[in-house]
């Protein structure tokens, strides 16, 4: 008898013959390595069964394992898709409500500048044509200020 990847997937396996057959040892079912005939073999010398019926048993057995594991396999390969798709769903969703926020910002900064600042801005303006000797006045003895302040500050610092 001969069984696909046997000896491959007998770590995996293997478990599977120690529930079915309880009787073997774990000790039993390492000296057996992988190899299907002493595996069937000691099979039938413990339980007292023919060859081959217990070679149908370990057949069943196997490619039953063989169908779960594909179908775990599978699963698996199915559920990281599913939480690739969510990921990326997740992303564009992020990336899009940062967009929103940021030109929500954008909108808030230019309705600031255009309610406050640029008419701050205008009426300065406005101001320095009609007074321009006082603003210049204005911002030379703002100057001498803050000039005189930093003079007294680095002589307290000597």
């Amino acid at each position: 008898m001969a069984l696909p990847r046997f000896e491959k997937e007998w770590e995996g396996f293997r478990g599977h013959v120690a529930v079915k057959w309880d009787k073997l040892s774990e000790d039993d079912l390492l000296k057996v390595e992988g190899n299907l005939s002493d595996l069937v073999k000691l099979i039938a010398s413990k339980y007292g069964e023919q060859k081959g019926s217990v070679e149908g048993k370990l057949a069943e057995l196997y490619n039953s394992y063989l169908e779960n594991k594909e179908r775990i396999a599978q699963g698996i390969a199915e559920a990281r898709e599913e939480i690739g798709e969510r990921s990326r769903d997740f992303a564009d969703n992020i990336r899009q409500r940062a967009m929103d926020l940021q030109e929500n910002a954008k909108e808030r900064v230019t309705r600031i500048r255009e309610e406050n600042i640029d008419p701050a801005v205008q009426k300065s303006e406005e101001y320095i044509k009609v007074h321009p000797f006082s603003a210049v006045m204005g911002a030379f003895g703002v100057g001498m200020l803050i000039g005189g302040v930093i003079g007294l500050l680095s002589r307290n610092k000597d």
